[in-house]
This record gives structure tokens, C-alpha cells and sequence, in this order.
């Protein structure tokens, strides 16, 4: 019997609970009174008790129907094993065992097709287990029993891709056009190594990178789209080669080359690639466009023309024909920006594809890539104008690359003893090259970079990429100099040619430091300054590393007495700027409104 103060202890427990249970059921029908809470409540969910490792195991292999698909894949390949079995026998003649077999893999392929349909975990086994198969036994019968020819291969290859690709968008699913994609590219790669019948292997490699593209649609899968996009270009460059040995080399033509092809080929498949970008950019709205389309314009320009341009005999007409295309793609990034989307996205992927192609196209038009300097300069400065009304900052980056692709042109034509072989040509060229470096400078100067720029955000804030621009305006005129000072020499037989004109290379180059550190004093431009001792660098190295090993005499006291001019002059130019700086600091800080600031500062310090 329990004690009288047990009791006693429990019902006052009791009553105290009784109380507190009154309380908080009186403040929740006010508080539901309010419409605070809604007037019915739901049971809070609890967490299941964690399932111990038996039981996750059972699920794992009986619930998520593991060992049922790897039962039904083993019946599958019984049969096709035993098809094999018996054709390696004799048994069965190697021809009717491929069609058999074959026949095999496609009635696979459609019951994966109608166990999608029907919702069965056993799906995918069909599918997988119909296309690998067919691949297979195709490689197999045309490679060692020789029991269909290249023509059939193909065409079924590409049939079961196709078949797969439907699967996949008929039921919404993505794993029978992934092993149909992938298993059709590689499949007729390895078809006839290495001297395939490369027409009908492009065309199925076209048929793969147009399955690759509808793959995006059901799972992002950038993946896959440059694996077909290799192995492409891959096979074309190796039937490239071919033919260019066949036409560097003379022989017999083999017939698996097949020049005739060329043509249609790459008219086909670049057409094809630049839609399949088109698309791609114009699917992605506003969201991040993938870096496989932002890409793709450039490779499919460059591949194409590298591919088609052996051939050729009229290369004028050649180049006027890729000068149309770069036009076209011009054109498409004109459209693309009238979208009225912040930033303009894929403009530039147009943009640096027609430059590109400009680049490589102007020099088969005008006969010359030095007189195609002064458009793509042109070019350049163009694009950095656009750049600017279409919010882009990666156009700009373009402009910048174009434009230093210019100077390195001019150099290799210029450079050296290239001042020789071009006079009239050589000065134009030079001379509008550098005030179309000088002007897009300015340009860039008197117009930012675009805001929320990938580059210009997170690379160059301040866009000190611009100095390349001035630079390669400067090179440019040197150049234009270097020209004029050559042909005035060579009216002086008298003179020693070569010491003479190395020795004014380094007065031309010490005197413009002088000039632009003078220029950077005048109006206080610290990048300028920069530039000006980057110059004066540059001279010191031409002075005493190329002056001293290889000139003597007069030559080499007028290239070290110019260097000691410009050092002295930068010298007092920066002395100078240092002074200016120091006073207007003690000017500002006379000010009335900094003493009082300064006063204030210097108190609190002092408390």
C-alpha cells in the first residue's frame, strides 16, 4: 500500500498539470479566435524509425528491382551468346546468323520501347541491351565475317540511333538516346579503321550531333555533344589529310576518299552546326547559355574553311565566298541583339566567329593578308563601338584580341627586314593601322566597359587591357616610321645600311618615351606614364642587349646617348610629377572644410 504522502505528492502533480493543460488550451482558442492559427490543426509528422541494414538491403535488391534486371539481362544474352555459339560452329552460316542476331537486337530495342510505355522497371535492360547488341553484332558481322557491306553497316547503325532517339522522346526518358547517340558515333568510327568510306561515315556522324542536340532537350548533357563533336572533326581532318597527301604527293586516288564529297559534306554539316548553335542560344532566353554553343560558331567557321580551302584553284572567288559567310554571321548577331536582352547574349559568339573567319578569308580575296590589316583594324574598332550599345563586354574583349591580331600581322610583315620588300603598300598599311589603334584607344577611354561584364567584372575592373589597344597603335606607327627611315637611307649608298638603321630603330624608340612621358606630365595620365617607362624599358633592352653585340662606331654612341637622353628627361618628368603631386596634396589639405576635418581628426586622436 502506498504511503499517505505518496498519494498526497501524486495528486498535487496531478492538479498542477490539470492547470497548466487549462492554461495553454485558453490561449490557443484565443489565439485561434485572432485568425493567427487556422482553425484546424494537423498531426505533426514524425521521422520513421531508421530501418536497420537487412531491411535496406532487401529493398535495395529486391524493391528496386536490381536483381530482377540483372536476371532479365542474363536471359537476353543467353540467347544472343547462343546465336554467337553456333555461328562460330558452323552451324549456322555466318550471313544468317548476323541477320538473325540482328533481328535479335531491333526485337530488344522495340520491347524496351513498349515496356516504357507500360511503366516496367525492366525498361531500360530491353533498350540498353537492344542497341549495345546491335552495334556489336554490326561491327562484328562486317569486320571479320565480311557478311554485310560498309553500306548496310551504316544505315543500320544510324537506324538504330534513330530508333533509340525516338524511344527516348516518345516516353521522356533519356537513357535510350544516350547509349544510341554515343553507341552510333564511336560504332562508325571504328567501321573500316583507319580507311573508312569517310562520305557515308559523315553523314552519320552528322545524324550523331543532330541526336546529341535533341539529348539536351530531355538532360542537360554537354558531355556528349563534345564527344560527337570530336570524333567529327576528328574524322574530317583525317580525310583532310588523306586528300592533301593525295594532291601533294600525286598516286592512285583511292576511292574510299572520295573528293568529290567535299562539297555537299561541308555544306551539310556546317550548315547543320550553325544551326544546332542558333537554336541553342535562342532556347536559353535569359539563363545561361551553355559553353558548347557560345563555341561552336568559332570551331564550325575555322574547321570548314581549313577543310574546303586545299581544293581550290580560284581562290579570289574562294574568299569572296567566306567573306559572305562572316557577313551572314555578322547578320545573326545583328539579330540577336534586337532581342532587347540585358548584355546581348550570343552576339559575341557570332561576332568572334565572322572575325575569325574575316581573319583567314580577306587574304585569298585581296591576295594579301597585309592589305587586309586595315579592315580587320577597322573591324576592330567597329566592334568595340557595338560593343558598347549592346552592353557587351565580351565583344570588347573581341575588339581588344582583334586588334592585337593586327599588330602581330604588321610585325610579321614588317618586322625585321620586311621594311626592305614593301615601301608604298608597307607605309599605307602601317599608317592606317595606327590611327585605327590610336582612335579605338580613345575610344576605349571615353567609354567603360559594360557593368555586370563576366571579364571586366572579375578580370579587369578598371580595364587596364585597354594599354594593349594603345600599344599596338604605337607598334603600328613605329612600323609606318621604320619604312619612311629605311627608303630615306637608301638614298645614302655611302652608309652602312644595317648599323644605321639599327641605330635609328633605338632613337625612334627612346624618343617615344620622351614624347609620350611628356604628353602623360602635360595632362596628368598615370597610364600613359606606365606606358612611357614600359618604352623606355624596351629601348634600354634594344640599347644594350641588340645595339651593343652588333653595331659599332657612330651608330652605337647615337643609340646609347638616345637612351640617356629619354632616361634623363623621364627622370625629370617624374621628379616633376612627384612635386605636383606633393603640392596639390598640401593644397587640399589648406582647404577650408579639410583644416576643419583635419583639426577634428587631430582632437579626437588626442582624446
Amino acid at each position: 500500500m502506498p504511503s499517505q504522502n505518496h498519494l498526497e505528492s501524486k495528486l498535487t502533480d496531478l492538479s498542477n498539470q490539470v492547470e497548466t493543460l487549462t492554461q495553454r488550451v485558453y490561449q490557443l482558442e484565443q489565439t485561434i479566435a485572432s485568425g493567427t492559427l487556422p482553425a484546424t490543426l494537423t498531426k505533426p509528422e514524425t521521422t520513421p524509425p531508421k530501418e536497420k541494414t537487412s531491411n535496406r538491403l532487401l529493398q535495395l535488391m529486391g524493391g528496386s528491382s536490381l536483381l530482377p534486371r540483372i536476371a532479365a539481362l542474363c536471359f537476353l544474352l543467353v540467347v544472343a551468346l547462343g546465336l554467337r555459339t553456333l555461328t562460330d560452329a558452323g552451324t549456322i552460316d555466318p550471313q544468317i546468323g548476323s541477320i538473325l542476331g540482328m533481328v535479335y537486337a531491333a526485337a530488344l530495342a522495340f520491347a524496351g520501347w513498349f515496356q516504357y510505355a507500360k511503366k516496367s522497371a525492366l525498361a531500360p535492360v530491353f533498350s540498353i541491351s537492344g542497341g549495345l547488341l546491335m552495334f556489336s553484332i554490326v561491327l562484328e558481322s562486317h569486320a571479320r565475317f565480311e557478311s554485310i557491306p560498309a553500306e548496310l553497316a551504316y544505315m543500320t547503325l544510324a537506324a538504330t540511333g534513330i530508333g533509340l532517339g525516338v524511344t527516348s522522346y516518345l516516353q521522356k526518358v533519356r537513357l535510350p538516346i544516350l547509349i544510341g547517340t554515343f553507341g552510333m558515333c564511336l560504332a562508325s568510327v571504328a567501321i573500316d579503321w583507319p580507311a573508312p568510306f569517310f562520305p557515308y561515315l559523315a553523314l552519320v556522324l552528322w545524324l550523331s550531333n543532330i541526336l546529341a542536340f535533341f539529348a539536351t532537350r530531355l538532360k542537360r548533357c554537354s558531355w556528349l555533344r563534345w564527344v560527337t563533336l570530336v570524333a567529327t572533326l576528328f574524322m574530317l581532318m583525317l580525310w583532310r589529310t588523306k586528300l592533301g597527301k593525295f594532291v601533294t604527293f600525286g598516286g592512285e586516288l583511292q576511292a574510299h576518299l572520295a573528293p568529290g564529297w567535299i562539297y555537299p559534306v561541308t555544306l551539310l554539316l556546317s550548315g547543320t552546326l550553325l544551326a544546332i548553335a542558333l537554336v541553342g542560344i535562342l532556347r536559353s532566353g535569359e539563363q545561361r547559355i551553355s559553353k558548347f554553343d557560345l563555341a561552336l560558331p568559332l570551331i564550325n567557321v575555322l574547321w570548314a574553311h581549313w577543310f574546303v580551302r586545299y581544293p581550290v584553284e580560284d581562290l579570289a572567288f574562294f574568299g569572296g565566298t567566306s567573306t559572305l559567310v562572316a557577313l551572314l554571321h555578322f547578320g545573326i548577331a545583328w539579330k540577336l541583339s534586337q532581342r532587347k536582352l540585358a548584355r546581348a547574349p550570343g552576339t559575341n559568339a557570332f561576332t568572334l566567329a565572322g572575325a575569325a573567319l574575316l581573319c583567314v578569308s580577306l587574304p585569298d580575296l585581296l591576295g594579301s593578308m597585309l592589305y587586309a590589316l586595315p579592315l580587320l583594324a577597322a573591324l576592330a574598332l567597329v566592334i568595340n563601338i557595338f560593343s558598347a550599345r549592346w552592353k557587351s563586354g565580351s565583344m570588347r574583349v573581341t575588339a581588344y584580341l582583334l586588334q592585337i591580331f593586327v599588330t602581330l600581322c604588321l610585325t610579321w610583315f614588317l618586322g625585321g627586314e620586311g621594311v626592305a620588300d614593301r615601301f608604298l603598300d608597307g607605309l599605307i598599311v602601317s599608317a592606317l593601322c595606327g590611327l585605327l589603334g590610336l582612335a579605338h584607344y580613345r575610344h576605349c577611354r571615353k567609354t567603360p566597359p559594360p557593368e555586370g561584364s563576366a571579364f571586366f567584372s572579375h578580370f579587369d575592373k578598371i580595364d587596364r587591357s585597354a594599354v594593349l589597344v594603345l600599344l599596338a597603335g604605337l607598334a603600328n606607327g613605329y612600323f609606318m616610321t621604320m619604312v619612311l627611315v629605311y627608303q630615306g637611307l637608301l638614298r645614302y649608298p655611302e652608309v652602312q645600311l644595317a648599323e644605321a638603321f639599327a641605330s635609328i630603330q633605338s632613337v625612334s624608340i627612346n624618343g617615344a618615351a620622351t614624347v609620350i612621358m611628356s604628353l602623360a606630365l602635360a595632362w596628368r595620365n598615370k597610364e600613359l606614364r606606365n606606358v612611357a617607362i614600359l618604352i623606355t624599358v624596351i629601348g634600354g633592352a634594344k640599347v644594350f642587349l641588340g645595339d651593343m653585340l652588333s653595331i659599332s662606331g657612330l651608330g652605337l654612341v647615337v643609340s646609347v646617348f638616345s637612351f640617356g637622353m629619354a632616361a634623363s628627361l623621364e627622370s625629370y618628368a617624374l621628379t616633376r610629377w612627384q612635386k605636383v603631386e606633393a603640392w596639390e596634396r598640401r593644397q587640399s589639405e589648406n582647404l577650408p572644410g579639410n583644416a576643419q576635418k583635419s583639426e577634428e581628426a587631430n582632437s579626437s586622436q588626442t582624446d
